[in-house]
């Protein structure tokens, strides 16, 4: 009786198993979707019946008016000297902007998004009028109740953006708060969209008491909103900044968060593929109460344009403070300056280069051959101080004095080698920052192959001969009788900075390759000299 129950048991269980997984289950799944899409489309209806309502808060009989279905999106083209620049009805924000660059255009807002300077995406606007330079827009949040948005684009870079609302009716009508938006990401010239992720930012410049000059800070997602009013706000990258500027109204909060905008290669491809991000940043405007028959104004300037800090200099609201100089920003300004008064006397920036590299090289000629010589009498001595290591081995402190004997007999000092590379190093992290950032290196031509100075060089050649030299210069240096494994890493260190330099700007490479020449050819006349002296 109880062998018949359980196996009569265990049918049982096994068909309801059977019924759950193949019947019951997938019509469940089938009513949760069919629940899910209705709900999805009752969620749009509704949009679309209070779309514009929602810019309002306090619905009044004007609010309530029928409000006509949502309309595709429209895309209207401005032609501009410096860019073709596409805005969307949705927000008439600027959906592409599309760079005139010297070496081929650049579309810099290429993902998805409601686009740049963005206000009011529920609205669809419609032109209004537009002149060569100018495109203006309006949308119906409500009958009787209008924005207008005009975009002014001035030659030098310093444009306008105006937002008016307008009341039409015969009662007050208040509009609730909105954004200006910018991203998701900010794109790049080709040359350098490897490094772009790392380099774009939202970013807002303050006035600082105490300063002189305001200070840029980077927005992210958990920060806090800035204590001190911001003079402009944005998103830049190493070549391109987008900024707001309020003229006659008082911001909102900031907010800012990293989208997602794609997907790259990790280390040439060999770590596969991974998410591409971009900030996504919003200026927010509080709202407001418009009068009956009248009209609220919202004037800025903005900026949409490349790094240029020879044209920054001339403008107002001090962008330049935008571009990066390091640590070392004295110096690397006063670098890019003679580097631009090289190249008016030349008229190429790569002769530019090799001229200030020589120059660096005569002020630190002096240290440099301390350096040098420091380096050569401790090759000399290293068969003494061998000697004296093995025979002075358990005996720290006879060692010691003993190599002090040594340094003295041979007037060596160890720490003259280290000096002069502690006072060369913030000059060359200073023009390194100067040459990465210099847009005027972009699209600018050296000689035969090497047509862009901002972009790696296309065969490699340039870093090969750097490495090339760094090898023959690090072999001099090797001291007789040096352990193994450090002789190594002298040998093998030009190779790690050759494979390091593959994608540098061919404007860096040429640097670093003209400072190895002139120090190897230091380091051989120092050499020389002392042989003749033994």
């Amino acid at each position: 009786m109880n062998r018949q129950f359980l196996i009569t048991a265990m049918l049982f269980l096994l068909i309801i198993t059977g019924y759950n997984q193949f019947v019951a289950l997938p019509r469940a799944r089938a009513a949760q979707e069919a629940a899910e899409a209705q709900l999805k489309k009752a969620e749009q209806e509704t949009q679309r019946q209070t779309g514009a309502q929602t810019v309002l808060v306090n619905a009044s009989p004007v609010s309530k008016e029928t409000v006509s279905n949502p309309k595709p999106e429209e895309l209207f083209t401005l032609n501009l000297p410096q860019a073709d620049v596409t805005f969307s009805s949705k927000g008439a924000g600027i959906k592409t902007y599309l760079f005139k660059d010297v070496i081929e255009d650049a579309d810099l807002t290429p993902y998805q998004g409601v686009g740049y300077f963005a206000t009011l995406p529920q609205v669809d606007f419609t032109e209004f009028a537009r002149t060569k330079n100018s495109i203006t827009f309006v949308g119906d949040i409500v009958a009787g109740f209008s924005v207008y948005k005009e975009y002014r684009f001035n030659e030098n870079g310093i444009n306008n953006v105006v937002v008016t609302f307008e009341n039409k009716t015969s009662q007050p009508l208040a509009v609730a708060s909105w954004n200006w938006n910018f991203g998701p990401g900010l794109a790049t010239v080709k040359s350098e969209m490897n490094d772009n992720e790392r380099e774009s930012k939202a970013v807002y410049l303050v006035q600082e008491k105490g300063k002189e000059k305001p200070t840029l800070e980077v927005f992210a997602k958990d920060d806090k909103q800035p204590e001190l009013p911001w003079i402009w706000a944005g998103v830049e990258n190493r070549y391109f900044l987008s900024v707001l500027i309020p003229q006659d109204w008082k911001p909102g909060n900031l907010a800012a968060s990293q989208e997602k905008i794609g997907t790259q290669k990790r280390l040439w491809g060999l770590a596969g593929e991974g998410e591409l991000k971009g900030p996504q940043f919003s200026i927010g405007v509080p709202g407001v109460t418009v009068e009956a028959k009248s009209k609220e104004v919202y004037r800025s300037d903005f900026y949409f344009g490349p790094k240029d800090y020879k044209q920054f200099l001339k403008l107002p609201y001090h962008l330049d403070r935008s571009i990066a100089f390091g640590f070392f920003g004295a110096l690397g300004k006063i670098a890019r300056n003679v580097l631009e008064t090289f190249y008016g006397w030349t008229g190429n920036y790569g002769v530019a280069i090799i001229m200030i590299t020589v120059l660096l090289q005569a002020i630190l000629f002096k240290f440099t051959l301390m350096q040098l010589k420091s380096a050569a009498q401790m090759r000399k001595i290293q068969p003494e101080m061998k000697r004296i290591q093995e025979k002075y081995k358990g005996n720290q402190e006879a060692l010691n004095r003993e190599t002090l004997a040594l340094y003295r007999k041979y007037k060596v000092n160890p720490l003259a080698g280290c000096l002069p590379m502690l006072i060369q190093l913030p000059i060359f992290l200073a023009l390194y920052n100067a040459l990465r950032t210099s847009w005027s290196l972009h699209g600018a031509k050296f000689v035969f192959w090497i047509t862009d100075l901002s972009s790696k060089d296309p065969y490699y050649l340039l870093p090969i001969l750097m490495g090339a030299v760094m090898y023959f210069q690090q072999k001099g240096n090797i001291p007789p009788g040096t352990d193994p494994a450090q002789a190594a890493m002298f040998k093998y260190m030009p190779l790690i900075f050759t494979l390091l330099f593959m994608n540098f700007p061919s404007g860096l490479v040429l640097y670093w390759l003209t400072n190895s020449l002139l120090t190897f050819g230091i380091q051989t006349f120092v050499n020389k000299k002392i042989a003749k002296a033994n």
